[in-house]
């Protein structure tokens, strides 16, 4: 099963077992509890710095953070991964420079090597911080 592309290999063969009259509980064991894990969340700083952190890396090295885009400052922005500058965020991948920050489909900030892989590039893992200012902060 993939990690991305559950309507493919879970919710499709679901719908089709179950359009064929296949009773739910032939899924598989009910369960009791739901286990959640806290997310971290990005914190402001007294110095007007949001700090976030790299959740996920995708297979391409993209780094996904827990920063959604109505947690980004307002004004230009400077984001700062592992000491390696982004000015501003890009509209699109085709759009934006070498290394570029973008709001991926998930709504979250992606920072992204423009064919290559921004994880190796910045040495990147998961958990590691990701620090966005307005420019002149």
């Amino acid at each position: 099963v993939s990690a991305t592309f559950h309507g493919r290999d879970i919710f499709a063969p679901v719908a089709s077992n179950l359009s064929l009259g296949t009773p739910p509980q032939d899924f598989g064991d009910e369960i009791d509890t739901l286990f959640t894990f806290p997310m971290p969340r990005p914190k402001m700083g007294e110095d007007g710095v949001l700090i976030g952190h790299i959740l996920h890396i995708d297979r391409f090295g993209n780094l996904i953070t827990d920063i959604r885009r109505e947690d980004l400052p307002k004004g230009n922005l400077f984001i700062d991964v592992a000491g390696h500058f982004i000015e501003s965020l890009s509209p699109s991948y085709a759009e934006g420079e070498e290394l570029l920050a973008i709001i991926g489909s998930s709504g979250r900030l992606e920072v992204s090597l423009k064919n290559g892989n921004a994880a190796a590039l910045l040495r990147a893992k998961v958990g590691s911080l990701v620090r966005i200012s307005s420019l002149g902060k």
